[in-house]
């Protein structure tokens, strides 16, 4: 038997739990003004540093080339990594799956007060598109996306009953991060709601 390292298995299948429930041109809503879609090949590695945020900045900049942003903000790095903050102490890498080995091989250059973990599999990404979007969203959300998440925000909130992590990478375009065992839920959700704008 050969052994392999953990950072050579580095590349998960990709499983959709949305998949039951998504059209044949892979929409989960597709109607005027309002599109909803599932991103596939992403990676989310989850990053927790210490509480001198300064310092923070400084060795996620100088290790993995990611400016870690301020409060419930998000920031894009050149190789097109998103940096999102969740708390003041957790930030969340999405990246796609081949930048995933690059991300990883650093990991032992972080000092001792910082950790990632590779939550790749826990979630999925919507992405919404659409002049409708915020009047489909606002029927499960109390968050008010129209007046408060601007382009470059991130905020974690809940659809219905499910806890989910959306953000708005430009005013025409809203992503939302759904954990994989609320996937059908927050599907039913949105279908049943887009009947109804």
């Amino acid at each position: 038997m050969v052994m392999t390292s953990s950072k050579e298995n580095l590349m998960p299948k990709f499983a959709s739990t949305f998949q039951p429930l998504i059209d044949q041109e892979g929409y989960l809503v597709n109607q005027n003004d309002l599109y909803c879609h599932e991103v596939i090949g992403k990676s989310l590695t989850i990053l927790r540093t210490s509480k001198d945020y300064e310092k923070s900045k400084k060795d996620t900049k100088e290790i993995l080339d990611v400016v870690l942003p301020e409060e419930l903000s998000i920031s894009t790095n050149s190789d097109g990594v998103k940096c999102l903050w969740v708390s003041p102490d957790e930030f969340w890498l999405l990246h796609s799956q081949q930048q995933k080995a690059d991300i990883w091989n650093k990991i032992e250059s972080l000092p001792a007060e910082m950790s990632m973990v590779d939550n790749s599999a826990a979630y999925g990404v919507l992405e919404f598109i659409g002049k409708k979007v915020n009047e489909l969203l606002s029927r499960w959300m109390s968050y008010d996306l129209s007046g408060s998440l601007n382009a470059g925000k991130v905020v974690s909130t809940t659809l219905g009953q499910a806890p989910v992590i959306i953000f708005r990478t430009s005013e025409g375009k809203l992503m939302m991060m759904v954990r994989h065992s609320f996937s059908h839920y927050v599907a039913g959700l949105l279908k049943d709601g887009a009947k109804r704008v």
